[in-house]
């Protein structure tokens, strides 16, 4: 007994396959950076007008969602500022201090990172 679905399954498969090594692959788009960048150089440009924009160039992001990313970075940017009013310290040396952790991977690391810089501080 043969069955009828199996040779044409797997002629649908190879072709399916087939066809799929042959189309180009997308490229990624990062939506949220391309809607940062809009905003930094359009800053007082709608969401809507953003959304609009970015798709013409082909990026498809609604209003809310360029609504949700910019609140997203003003929160960021509250936050630094709350940490710098409080510590006494500016604004680039808490950059310098997260793009240290970033380097570092951890808090540990990081602590650790400086534990050695300042024993060689002290032999200097």
């Amino acid at each position: 007994m043969t069955s009828n679905w199996w040779p044409g399954k797997l002629w649908h498969y190879q072709s399916t396959v087939y066809s799929r090594s042959i189309q180009m692959a997308k490229q990624k788009v990062n939506k949220s950076k391309a809607v940062r960048e809009y905003v930094k150089s359009n800053p007082k440009a709608k969401n809507q007008e953003v959304a609009e924009a970015l798709g013409k160039q082909g990026i498809k992001v609604s209003a809310n969602y360029v609504a949700t990313i910019r609140s997203t970075s003003k929160r960021r940017r509250r936050a630094v500022r709350k940490v710098v009013a409080k510590g006494g310290v500016g604004i680039p040396e808490v950059k310098a201090a997260l793009a240290f952790l970033k380097l570092t991977g951890s808090v540990a690391a990081a602590t650790q990172a400086l534990a050695v810089a300042q024993e060689i501080r002290e032999i200097v």
